[in-house]
């Protein structure tokens, strides 16, 4: 799983957590939650554009009809534990069933498509590196680019998959994947694997 966008026992994470027994009333939550109306509604305004929350439909009220809040699957997401260790042990398996070429080809198309989500940068070799940076930035890794010796190098002192890669490094290959699709170029590992794992890719400039 990745690291929450909002924190448990935030004002934003209880009302997240409010939504979780089903679509609810701005009245109710703030009921709930020993709020204002007002309180509530900026905190559902932040959790919609973030969208972990959506309006799902109305309530009839006294006067008006009420608008009715629900939890989004994203939001559900941010509460589950059991991603990561299913993610881990689905490695693990495919890793001791699959060949090891076998392996770093399933992982490298599965950072293919998932790049296919993201809109591909335009512009010129070094300009689309700095954009898949920043990508990388936004998965929680520390992305920075480098120019040696005719080639771009992606380098972060931190891991996005640090949990997946520090025993399975052909889970380096998902990075490899995304990037050479979203770049539309060829992208090289140079990753440091272990305890400490780097992520490192390199491409023509």
């Amino acid at each position: 799983m990745t690291t929450p966008i909002v924190s448990a026992g935030s004002p934003a994470g209880n009302v997240l957590a409010q939504l979780r027994h089903g679509p609810t009333t701005v009245e109710q939550i703030a009921k709930a939650l020993r709020l204002t109306d007002n309180a509530v509604r900026n905190q559902l305004r932040k959790l919609e554009h973030l969208g972990l929350v959506a309006r799902t439909g109305t309530r009839p009220g006294i006067s008006k009809p009420s608008a009715l809040y629900g939890i989004t699957l994203e939001g559900q997401v941010q509460f589950s534990t059991l991603y990561l260790p299913v993610l881990m042990e689905f490695v693990r398996v495919a890793e001791s069933e699959c060949e090891g070429a076998q392996l770093k080809v399933l992982m490298s198309d599965t950072g293919r498509s998932l790049a296919r989500q993201y809109p591909p940068p335009a512009g010129a070799r070094k300009s689309r590196v700095y954009a898949a940076a920043r990508l990388l930035r936004s998965f929680g890794g520390m992305a920075e680019v480098r120019v040696r010796d005719g080639k771009l190098t992606l380098r972060s002192a931190g891991c996005p998959l640090a949990a997946l890669t520090s025993e399975n490094p052909a889970a380096c290959s998902v990075l490899q994947g995304l990037l050479s699709e979203y770049l539309s170029a060829p992208v090289a590992i140079c990753c440091e694997v272990g305890d400490d794992p780097r992520c490192c890719f390199e491409t023509a400039s």
